[in-house]
């Protein structure tokens, strides 16, 4: 009577280790398998972009988006406070601004910097990967009850 058990359990198992192993070889997606899809680089404007004091969220985008592709094409490391002085020297008020750790909670480097920078009940906010200095920068509401949060959560102290 054990033996049979043990030799039922031992079919159950073998077949459910091939079912397993035949599922896995399946794709439910014909082609490749997705990757990430990778980021435009945004075109170089045919005018230099300038920025536009008190001007909206939109109206400064361009100029923005140049001031962080600059910073990352520059040699500095993609780490907040240098990229907070470097878009606080094109114009925009660190008041006004926040900014992501360096680091995760377990002292690695982070992926990638965010900055944000709130104009009224918008926001500029632009991400520089760590490793491949890509950039993406948009403009987009803020948010929160009285609509001056352009990042949720934790964010680092801009107090220098």
């Amino acid at each position: 009577m054990v033996v049979k058990r043990a030799r039922r359990t031992l079919v159950a198992v073998t077949g459910a280790v091939l079912l397993a192993a035949g599922l896995a070889s399946c794709s439910l997606l014909e082609g490749p398998t997705p990757a990430t899809p990778e980021r435009p680089t945004p075109a170089p404007p045919a005018e230099p972009a300038v920025f536009v004091p008190g001007g909206t969220a939109e109206e400064n985008l361009p100029f923005f988006t140049q001031v962080l592709t600059d910073y990352a094409a520059g040699e500095q490391p993609v780490q907040g406070q240098p990229l907070v002085d470097a878009v606080a020297a094109g114009g925009f008020d660190k008041a006004d601004m926040q900014v992501s750790f360096d680091q995760s909670k377990t002292n690695l480097v982070a992926d990638s910097i965010y900055v944000a920078v709130r104009s009224g009940e918008t926001c500029l906010i632009g991400q520089i990967a760590t490793d491949s200095r890509e950039v993406a920068a948009e403009a987009v509401a803020a948010v929160g009850p009285e609509r001056n949060v352009c990042m949720i959560g934790e964010t680092r102290p801009i107090d220098w």
